[in-house]
Protein backbone atom coordinates (compact mmCIF):
# COMPACT_ATOMS: atom_id res chain seq x y z
CA UNK A 1 0.00 0.00 0.00
CA UNK A 2 1.34 3.49 -0.71
CA UNK A 3 2.23 5.72 1.93
CA UNK A 4 -0.44 8.42 2.84
CA UNK A 5 1.76 10.78 1.78
CA UNK A 6 2.79 9.81 -1.33
CA UNK A 7 -0.64 9.98 -2.31
CA UNK A 8 -1.19 13.58 -1.26
CA UNK A 9 2.04 14.80 -2.92
CA UNK A 10 0.48 13.19 -6.13
CA UNK A 11 -2.83 14.70 -5.63
CA UNK A 12 -1.63 18.09 -5.01
CA UNK A 13 0.50 17.98 -8.28
CA UNK A 14 -2.48 16.97 -10.50
CA UNK A 15 -4.59 19.61 -8.89
CA UNK A 16 -1.59 21.79 -9.65
CA UNK A 17 -1.40 21.30 -13.19
CA UNK A 18 -5.21 21.70 -13.52
CA UNK A 19 -5.31 24.92 -11.23
CA UNK A 20 -2.87 26.75 -14.00
CA UNK A 21 -5.09 25.58 -16.97
CA UNK A 22 -7.23 28.65 -18.75
CA UNK A 23 -10.17 27.18 -19.06
CA UNK A 24 -10.32 25.94 -15.32
CA UNK A 25 -13.44 25.90 -13.54
CA UNK A 26 -13.26 23.31 -10.62
CA UNK A 27 -12.65 25.52 -7.63
CA UNK A 28 -15.13 24.34 -5.87
CA UNK A 29 -14.12 20.78 -5.70
CA UNK A 30 -10.46 22.07 -5.15
CA UNK A 31 -11.32 24.57 -1.89
CA UNK A 32 -12.75 20.97 -0.81
CA UNK A 33 -9.97 19.31 -1.26
CA UNK A 34 -7.47 21.94 0.21
CA UNK A 35 -9.63 21.60 3.55
CA UNK A 36 -9.99 18.36 3.75
CA UNK A 37 -6.75 17.38 5.52
CA UNK A 38 -4.18 20.73 6.48
CA UNK A 39 -1.66 18.33 4.69
CA UNK A 40 -3.45 18.82 1.48
CA UNK A 41 -2.44 22.51 1.35
CA UNK A 42 1.21 22.18 2.43
CA UNK A 43 1.44 19.47 -0.42
CA UNK A 44 0.35 22.09 -2.89
CA UNK A 45 2.28 25.02 -1.62
CA UNK A 46 4.89 22.54 -1.51
CA UNK A 47 4.53 22.31 -5.36
CA UNK A 48 4.11 26.08 -5.73
CA UNK A 49 7.25 26.53 -4.13
CA UNK A 50 9.36 24.29 -6.42
CA UNK A 51 7.98 26.18 -9.07
CA UNK A 52 9.41 29.54 -7.89
CA UNK A 53 12.59 28.07 -7.61
CA UNK A 54 12.33 26.52 -11.13
CA UNK A 55 11.30 30.13 -11.99
CA UNK A 56 14.29 32.06 -10.32
CA UNK A 57 17.12 29.33 -11.23
CA UNK A 58 15.64 29.89 -15.15
CA UNK A 59 15.57 33.84 -14.43
CA UNK A 60 19.31 33.44 -12.98
CA UNK A 61 20.26 31.49 -16.20
CA UNK A 62 18.97 34.41 -18.60
CA UNK A 63 20.71 36.96 -16.43
CA UNK A 64 23.89 35.08 -17.12
CA UNK A 65 23.38 34.94 -21.17
CA UNK A 66 22.86 39.02 -20.79
CA UNK A 67 26.36 39.29 -18.39
CA UNK A 68 27.49 37.39 -21.29
CA UNK A 69 27.49 33.75 -20.38
CA UNK A 70 25.71 32.73 -23.33
CA UNK A 71 22.83 29.48 -22.40
CA UNK A 72 22.17 26.81 -25.33
CA UNK A 73 19.79 27.61 -27.49
CA UNK A 74 17.46 24.84 -28.91
CA UNK A 75 17.06 24.30 -32.55
CA UNK A 76 13.41 24.79 -32.41
CA UNK A 77 13.76 28.59 -30.27
CA UNK A 78 11.20 30.77 -31.01
CA UNK A 79 10.60 34.29 -30.84
CA UNK A 80 8.04 35.38 -27.90
CA UNK A 81 6.44 38.68 -28.83
CA UNK A 82 6.46 41.03 -25.65
CA UNK A 83 2.66 40.41 -25.20
CA UNK A 84 3.64 37.09 -24.83
CA UNK A 85 6.31 37.47 -22.03
CA UNK A 86 3.80 39.13 -19.96
CA UNK A 87 2.27 36.19 -19.02
CA UNK A 88 5.31 34.48 -18.66
CA UNK A 89 4.96 32.88 -15.04
CA UNK A 90 2.15 30.88 -16.72
CA UNK A 91 4.51 29.83 -19.38
CA UNK A 92 6.98 28.97 -16.80
CA UNK A 93 4.62 26.92 -14.77
CA UNK A 94 3.48 24.72 -18.14
CA UNK A 95 7.47 23.73 -18.15
CA UNK A 96 7.61 22.67 -14.15
CA UNK A 97 4.48 20.78 -14.20
CA UNK A 98 6.03 19.14 -17.02
CA UNK A 99 9.14 18.80 -14.92
CA UNK A 100 7.19 17.56 -12.05
CA UNK A 101 5.36 14.77 -13.99
CA UNK A 102 8.35 13.60 -15.42
CA UNK A 103 10.20 13.33 -12.34
CA UNK A 104 7.32 11.62 -10.35
CA UNK A 105 6.65 9.40 -13.10
CA UNK A 106 10.14 8.07 -13.35
CA UNK A 107 10.47 8.37 -9.80
CA UNK A 108 8.39 7.87 -6.76
CA UNK A 109 5.11 6.85 -9.04
CA UNK A 110 7.43 3.81 -10.45
CA UNK A 111 8.76 2.80 -6.83
CA UNK A 112 5.14 2.73 -5.59
CA UNK A 113 3.34 -0.68 -5.02
CA UNK A 114 0.82 -1.08 -8.11
CA UNK A 115 -2.34 -0.68 -7.94
CA UNK A 116 -2.40 1.36 -4.86
CA UNK A 117 -4.82 2.32 -2.27
CA UNK A 118 -6.58 5.67 -0.86
CA UNK A 119 -8.87 4.76 2.40
CA UNK A 120 -10.99 7.34 4.24
CA UNK A 121 -12.04 6.49 7.82
CA UNK A 122 -15.94 7.12 8.47
CA UNK A 123 -16.82 10.84 8.75
CA UNK A 124 -13.69 12.01 6.29
CA UNK A 125 -14.11 12.49 2.85
CA UNK A 126 -11.19 13.09 -0.19
CA UNK A 127 -11.00 14.46 -3.36
CA UNK A 128 -8.53 12.51 -5.92
CA UNK A 129 -7.76 14.75 -9.10
CA UNK A 130 -6.32 11.66 -11.62
CA UNK A 131 -4.37 12.87 -14.07
CA UNK A 132 -6.59 12.87 -17.25
CA UNK A 133 -8.59 15.50 -15.68
CA UNK A 134 -11.16 13.21 -14.15
CA UNK A 135 -11.83 13.09 -10.52
CA UNK A 136 -13.12 10.70 -7.69
CA UNK A 137 -15.35 12.35 -4.88
CA UNK A 138 -14.64 9.53 -1.73
CA UNK A 139 -17.26 9.27 0.96
CA UNK A 140 -16.54 8.13 4.67
CA UNK A 141 -15.43 4.53 5.31
CA UNK A 142 -14.55 3.66 1.91
CA UNK A 143 -11.45 2.33 -0.38
CA UNK A 144 -10.58 2.48 -3.63
CA UNK A 145 -7.35 1.06 -5.50
CA UNK A 146 -5.93 3.32 -8.37
CA UNK A 147 -2.82 2.36 -10.38
CA UNK A 148 -0.65 5.23 -12.01
CA UNK A 149 -0.09 2.95 -14.88
CA UNK A 150 -3.73 2.55 -15.61
CA UNK A 151 -5.36 6.21 -15.00
CA UNK A 152 -8.22 5.07 -16.28
CA UNK A 153 -9.45 2.02 -14.33
CA UNK A 154 -10.07 2.03 -10.37
CA UNK A 155 -11.61 -0.78 -7.83
CA UNK A 156 -13.55 0.00 -5.59
CA UNK A 157 -12.90 -2.11 -2.47
CA UNK A 158 -15.67 -0.80 0.05
CA UNK A 159 -17.69 2.03 0.54
CA UNK A 160 -19.01 5.48 -1.65
CA UNK A 161 -17.25 7.49 -4.41
CA UNK A 162 -18.88 9.48 -6.94
CA UNK A 163 -16.86 9.60 -10.33
CA UNK A 164 -16.86 12.45 -12.70
CA UNK A 165 -15.06 11.25 -15.49
CA UNK A 166 -12.98 13.54 -18.28
CA UNK A 167 -14.44 12.02 -21.98
CA UNK A 168 -12.70 10.14 -24.45
CA UNK A 169 -14.32 7.50 -26.44
CA UNK A 170 -10.77 5.54 -27.27
CA UNK A 171 -10.10 5.05 -23.67
CA UNK A 172 -13.33 4.48 -21.68
CA UNK A 173 -12.93 4.80 -18.03
CA UNK A 174 -13.17 1.47 -16.22
CA UNK A 175 -14.69 0.86 -12.59
CA UNK A 176 -14.11 -2.74 -11.00
CA UNK A 177 -16.03 -3.89 -7.52
CA UNK A 178 -16.92 -7.32 -6.14
CA UNK A 179 -18.33 -9.33 -8.86
CA UNK A 180 -19.38 -6.00 -11.22
CA UNK A 181 -17.58 -3.99 -14.01
CA UNK A 182 -19.08 -0.52 -14.80
CA UNK A 183 -18.01 1.05 -18.25
CA UNK A 184 -18.12 5.12 -18.47
CA UNK A 185 -17.22 7.09 -21.74
CA UNK A 186 -17.65 10.33 -19.88
CA UNK A 187 -20.51 10.95 -17.12
CA UNK A 188 -20.34 11.84 -13.75
CA UNK A 189 -22.09 8.67 -11.63
CA UNK A 190 -22.03 7.56 -7.97
CA UNK A 191 -21.21 3.68 -6.50
CA UNK A 192 -22.01 2.53 -3.06
CA UNK A 193 -20.72 -1.15 -2.88
CA UNK A 194 -20.30 -3.29 0.41
CA UNK A 195 -21.18 -6.53 1.40
CA UNK A 196 -24.86 -6.33 1.37
CA UNK A 197 -25.73 -4.03 -2.06
CA UNK A 198 -24.82 -2.52 -4.79
CA UNK A 199 -26.33 1.46 -5.95
CA UNK A 200 -25.17 2.86 -9.17
CA UNK A 201 -26.42 6.32 -10.07
CA UNK A 202 -25.75 8.06 -12.48
CA UNK A 203 -25.99 12.22 -13.17
CA UNK A 204 -24.73 12.93 -16.89
CA UNK A 205 -23.74 10.59 -19.63
CA UNK A 206 -23.77 6.52 -20.10
CA UNK A 207 -22.94 4.20 -18.14
CA UNK A 208 -22.56 0.41 -18.32
CA UNK A 209 -23.47 -2.75 -16.29
CA UNK A 210 -21.19 -5.43 -17.22
CA UNK A 211 -21.34 -5.31 -20.75
CA UNK A 212 -19.64 -8.90 -21.40
CA UNK A 213 -22.75 -10.09 -19.20
CA UNK A 214 -26.07 -8.20 -18.72
CA UNK A 215 -24.79 -5.08 -20.75
CA UNK A 216 -27.69 -3.06 -19.16
CA UNK A 217 -27.35 0.71 -20.14
CA UNK A 218 -27.91 3.68 -17.34
CA UNK A 219 -28.39 7.10 -19.06
CA UNK A 220 -28.86 10.04 -16.75
CA UNK A 221 -31.56 9.82 -14.10
CA UNK A 222 -30.82 6.28 -13.79
CA UNK A 223 -30.32 3.83 -10.66
CA UNK A 224 -29.12 0.39 -10.69
CA UNK A 225 -29.92 -1.78 -7.40
CA UNK A 226 -28.75 -5.23 -6.76
CA UNK A 227 -29.02 -6.67 -3.14
CA UNK A 228 -26.17 -9.06 -2.58
CA UNK A 229 -28.70 -11.70 -1.89
CA UNK A 230 -29.57 -11.70 -5.25
CA UNK A 231 -28.29 -12.22 -9.10
CA UNK A 232 -31.23 -9.64 -10.04
CA UNK A 233 -30.74 -5.87 -10.55
CA UNK A 234 -33.62 -3.37 -10.57
CA UNK A 235 -32.90 0.11 -12.61
CA UNK A 236 -35.38 2.85 -11.80
CA UNK A 237 -35.21 6.55 -12.22
CA UNK A 238 -33.43 8.96 -9.68
CA UNK A 239 -33.86 12.82 -9.64
CA UNK A 240 -30.26 13.77 -11.09
CA UNK A 241 -30.03 16.42 -8.39
CA UNK A 242 -29.53 13.43 -5.81
CA UNK A 243 -26.62 12.06 -7.52
CA UNK A 244 -23.61 12.81 -5.19
CA UNK A 245 -25.63 15.00 -2.95
CA UNK A 246 -24.24 13.26 0.22
CA UNK A 247 -21.51 15.76 -0.59
CA UNK A 248 -23.68 18.57 0.55
CA UNK A 249 -25.31 16.58 3.34
CA UNK A 250 -28.14 15.91 1.56
CA UNK A 251 -28.67 11.99 2.12
CA UNK A 252 -31.80 10.32 -0.51
CA UNK A 253 -33.33 6.84 0.36
CA UNK A 254 -35.42 5.16 -1.39
CA UNK A 255 -37.43 1.92 0.10
CA UNK A 256 -33.69 1.39 1.99
CA UNK A 257 -33.76 -0.62 5.30
CA UNK A 258 -32.74 1.00 8.34
CA UNK A 259 -29.98 -1.16 8.68
CA UNK A 260 -28.68 0.33 5.34
CA UNK A 261 -29.68 3.96 6.53
CA UNK A 262 -27.69 3.45 9.48
CA UNK A 263 -24.84 2.30 7.60
CA UNK A 264 -24.82 5.71 5.27
CA UNK A 265 -25.69 8.07 8.32
CA UNK A 266 -22.06 6.35 9.84
CA UNK A 267 -20.24 6.78 6.55
CA UNK A 268 -21.10 10.26 6.81
CA UNK A 269 -21.13 11.16 10.41
CA UNK A 270 -17.98 9.08 10.86
CA UNK A 271 -20.44 7.74 14.30
CA UNK A 272 -20.89 4.09 15.13
CA UNK A 273 -24.15 3.43 14.58
CA UNK A 274 -26.00 0.04 15.07
CA UNK A 275 -29.33 -0.95 14.52
CA UNK A 276 -31.79 -3.49 16.50
CA UNK A 277 -32.67 -6.67 15.24
CA UNK A 278 -36.32 -6.07 14.99
CA UNK A 279 -36.60 -3.04 13.16
CA UNK A 280 -33.40 -3.55 10.70
CA UNK A 281 -35.78 -4.51 7.75
CA UNK A 282 -37.57 -1.75 8.24
CA UNK A 283 -37.92 -0.05 4.73
CA UNK A 284 -37.48 4.39 4.63
CA UNK A 285 -38.13 6.49 1.85
CA UNK A 286 -36.93 10.09 2.56
CA UNK A 287 -34.28 13.23 2.76
CA UNK A 288 -32.35 13.44 5.87
CA UNK A 289 -30.08 16.91 6.07
CA UNK A 290 -26.98 16.08 8.34
CA UNK A 291 -24.70 18.74 9.80
CA UNK A 292 -21.36 18.67 12.10
CA UNK A 293 -22.69 17.86 14.98
CA UNK A 294 -25.12 15.33 14.50
CA UNK A 295 -23.01 12.71 15.37
CA UNK A 296 -22.96 14.02 19.00
CA UNK A 297 -26.43 14.18 18.85
CA UNK A 298 -28.95 11.66 16.48
CA UNK A 299 -32.01 12.08 18.26
CA UNK A 300 -33.49 14.19 15.52
CA UNK A 301 -32.22 12.13 12.71
CA UNK A 302 -34.18 8.94 14.64
CA UNK A 303 -36.89 10.87 14.98
CA UNK A 304 -37.39 11.80 11.36
CA UNK A 305 -36.78 7.86 10.82
CA UNK A 306 -39.72 7.30 13.36
CA UNK A 307 -37.32 5.46 15.95
CA UNK A 308 -35.63 6.37 19.04
CA UNK A 309 -31.67 6.65 18.99
CA UNK A 310 -29.89 5.33 22.45
CA UNK A 311 -26.11 5.77 23.25
CA UNK A 312 -24.26 2.66 22.78
CA UNK A 313 -20.72 2.42 23.99
CA UNK A 314 -19.27 5.55 22.06
CA UNK A 315 -22.13 5.79 19.36
CA UNK A 316 -25.53 4.76 19.52
CA UNK A 317 -28.37 2.21 18.34
CA UNK A 318 -31.49 2.75 16.75
CA UNK A 319 -34.59 1.19 18.63
CA UNK A 320 -37.92 0.97 17.58
CA UNK A 321 -40.27 3.94 19.39
CA UNK A 322 -42.02 1.38 21.90
CA UNK A 323 -38.79 -0.54 22.70
CA UNK A 324 -38.07 -0.25 26.52
CA UNK A 325 -34.71 1.60 26.84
Amino acid sequence: MADKHDNIQDQAIAWAIRTRAVDFADWEDFTLWLEADDRHNLAYEHVLSTEDQYIDLTENGENDQENGTPLPVPANDEFISPGVQTNRRRVMFGAIAASLVVAVSAGLWTQMPQPYDIITAPGQREIVALSDGSKISLNGNTKIALDHQKPRYARLEQGEALFTVVHDDEKPFIVDTADVRLIDAGTEFNVISNARTLDVTVSEGLVIYNPDRENVSLPAGKRLYRPASKNRVTVSNIAIEQVGAWRTGRLSFAGETLGQVAEALGRNLGADIAVSPDIAARPFSGVIQISDGDAQNIGPIAAVLGVQAKKQGKGWILIGDDAVP
